[in-house]
């Protein structure tokens, strides 16, 4: 194929190993062409990315992905900018809506088919958004989570930290039974079982950055 019609991609990656089996994934594909300026690891990726020449593409992790975006997001009329498609280890909601809210157009989770990656850099570099089918199934479900209450975020911060019901009715002024039935509520909204699943889901969907400090 042509120089000139080839998707030029840049591999950023803390990982090496990952790095490696990134490019030689994507380097089977005739029409990518995988740019080894930048093949090793940096403190700060958007010192890979030469003011004169810029990959069309960037596949990286989620940390090197945010930084090349907030890069680009600061020169917003640059020429040539390359868009930014992360490559993760976990499918974790408020990452991926962080990501995509920062101008990320591309989110599949590591150990996706190799077909999948290589049309998700071709859909980022014609502009379009490209979200694996794991990624877009976690967005699917979090559209259809009801939104705590007020009072089932406070109990649900203080289990996170740690406190056993008594001990949550004591902070907030309320009967033991009264913290059950707000368990058990937002236990269904989250579709969990237990303390454990609730906790896990508050990581994985980001609820602790917007719940209340517990005093």
């Amino acid at each position: 194929m042509s120089p000139s019609l080839c998707i030029k991609v840049r591999i950023l990656h803390d990982d090496p190993i990952a790095r490696a089996g990134l490019a030689a994934a994507l380097s089977r594909y005739s029409d990518l062409e995988i740019d080894d300026a930048c093949q090793t690891a940096c403190s700060a990726p958007v010192h890979c990315l030469p003011a004169k020449r810029w990959s069309d593409v960037v596949v990286a992790d989620y940390p090197n992905g945010i930084a090349v975006a907030a890069e680009v997001a600061r020169e917003p009329h640059r020429s040539g900018a390359p868009k930014v498609m992360i490559v993760a280890a976990i499918d974790r909601e408020w990452e991926i809506r962080d990501a995509l809210s920062r101008g990320v157009r591309g989110y599949v989770l590591m150990g996706c088919a190799l077909d999948e990656l290589a049309s998700g850099v071709r859909a980022v570099h014609r502009g379009e958004r490209h979200l694996g089918a794991q990624i877009a199934a976690r967005l699917a479900e979090s559209l259809t989570v009801e939104p705590l209450t007020a009072r089932e975020q406070e109990v649900l911060s203080l289990v996170v930290s740690g406190l056993c019901n008594k001990a949550i009715s004591t902070m907030l002024g309320i009967a033991v039974g009264t913290v059950k039935s707000h368990l058990k509520s937002t236990f269904g909204k989250l579709n969990v079982r237990s303390r454990t699943q609730a906790v896990a889901a508050v990581e994985r969907r980001g609820l602790l950055r917007d719940l209340p400090t517990a005093s």
